[in-house]
């Protein structure tokens, strides 16, 4: 694994904190981590990925990143949309004068901070409800000890535990995340740590589905049946726990705007959408999708929803600010922005064939979308690239490499011979803003073997 070590003043690592800053609102401070998770990605990575892993940031180095900051939308620490690691946000050692900094400067931004609660104790809680506007998404992965320890070697796994029930108690609004390991620590403690969750006022939670790539030990490997496993428990826990609760990534099989839950206490709860409610339209446009009624409802002010329930129609209005978070939980599907951009980029080419090169997982969304929206238009095939650098379970789009995308258009024009697409269509995420992969690859190189035109979207 390649890494780049050291301040973000270095050229290189800069443009990605620049990128991450301006595209997902993200701040990174620090790469350092104080446990060590079984499923880790990046302790599976090959050989050959470029990723940056940065000392704690200074003071000076947040106030740069600050200007590339959208104060209308949450700032983001301890996630990445960048190749920069993300380690424990907590553990910086000036972590208090960083929030006191962006409260100054960003007086009314919600500050959104994932962390794994090993050091959430009382004080610091009490620090960020002094804050105001804090919103903590809590990894806590397991609510036993035992099973917290087994998959994530945290020395401090009762203080993680604790943490939730200290959010509750002061009132900082949290969401709850577990990877969800049963083959290593059991269908029960999988349950019990949901209902914990819930118990101690977590607004949703989220079960992540684990990923393991070629070089994985044996032990974290699973089953082709594990999905729709952990979709029935899924389904049958909604029964027994009022909190909303998804898997991500979800599997969807049809763009109908589903409601998968609604927070308590939220403005669509008071207006009386429940989960499993189908939008229609919001302000009698129709929506196409789940990510295109989201968007809607949320820039909207006070928005007038029809929606659909045990084939009833409702109409139902939302009280709430444009920009305002309804409290609607819905699975991402589809933006019909993207299909936007394809008819684009087929205008500009003077094309009406194209192929649509996806991630595994996206695949059958894309697929869903082209035929919607887009059949009468033009031809676009949405072909599903495996991820053969990765190996394993790997089916994201941001971790596939110009090699793989190399690969699955050599296998579908071999099998399509008398079909040449006017374009291919490659997935803006699995690149950088140079049009580089994880493995410093150039998409033009798929040009020059291809002899076709690419476009990243």
């Amino acid at each position: 694994m390649g890494e780049i070590a050291g301040h973000k003043n270095n050229a290189y690592v800069e443009t990605f904190v620049a990128n991450g800053a301006a595209e997902a609102n993200i701040l990174p401070i620090t790469s350092h981590c104080n446990i060590s998770c079984v499923f880790c990605s990046h302790r599976q990575n090959p050989p050959g990925v470029i990723v940056c892993r940065i000392n704690p940031c200074t003071l000076e180095e947040v106030k740069d990143v600050l200007s590339f900051i959208d104060h209308e939308r949450p700032v983001v620490i301890g996630e990445s949309a960048t190749r920069i690691i993300e380690g424990e946000p907590l553990t910086h050692p000036a972590i208090r004068e960083i929030l006191s900094l962006i409260r100054t400067s960003l007086p009314r931004t919600t500050v959104q901070i994932t962390t794994n609660g090993s050091l959430l104790d009382e004080k610091m809680v009490e620090f960020l409800k002094r804050l105001g506007n804090v919103v903590i998404y809590l990894s806590l992965n397991s609510a036993g000890e035992t099973g917290r320890t087994l998959l994530t070697g945290d020395v401090n796994a009762r203080q993680a535990i604790k943490s939730a029930g200290l959010l509750k108690s002061y009132g900082v609004t949290f969401h709850g995340s577990v990877v969800a390991m049963p083959h290593l620590v059991g269908w029960n403690d999988l349950e019990e740590t949901v209902i914990f969750l819930g118990q101690q006022g977590a607004e949703t939670i989220r079960l992540f589905m684990p990923g393991y790539t070629r070089l994985a030990e044996p032990t974290l490997r699973f089953g082709h049946s594990f999905r729709e496993e952990i979709d029935y428990f899924i389904a049958r826990l909604r029964r027994e726990v009022e909190v909303s609760l998804t898997a991500e990534p979800p599997l969807i099989y049809s763009l109908e705007p589903v409601a998968a839950g609604v927070i308590a206490n939220s403005p669509a709860a008071a207006a009386g959408v429940c989960a499993g409610d189908v939008i229609v339209a919001v302000n009698g446009v129709p929506v196409l999708t789940r990510v295109h009624a989201f968007k809607q409802v949320l820039k909207s002010d006070c928005p007038e929803i029809t929606l659909s329930r045990d084939g009833r129609v409702y109409v139902l209005k939302i009280k709430k600010k444009p920009g305002e978070s309804s409290g609607l939980v819905m699975d991402y599907d589809l933006d019909p922005i993207m299909i936007e951009e394809i008819e684009l980029v087929l205008r500009r080419r003077g094309v009406t064939e194209a192929v649509a090169l996806t991630s595994e997982l996206a695949g059958p969304v894309i697929d869903l979308g082209l035929q919607s929206f887009l059949k009468d238009e033009a031809d676009v095939r949405a072909v599903a690239v495996k991820n053969r650098f990765f190996g394993g379970s790997i089916g994201a789009a941001g971790l596939l490499t110009v090699e793989d995308f190399k690969f699955s258009l050599k296998d579908h024009l071999s099998k399509n011979p008398k079909s040449k697409p006017g374009a291919v269509l490659l997935p803006g995420i699995a690149f950088d803003r140079r049009g580089r992969d994880l493995t410093g690859r150039s998409y033009l190189e798929l040009e020059e073997y291809f002899r076709i035109k690419f476009a990243v979207l």
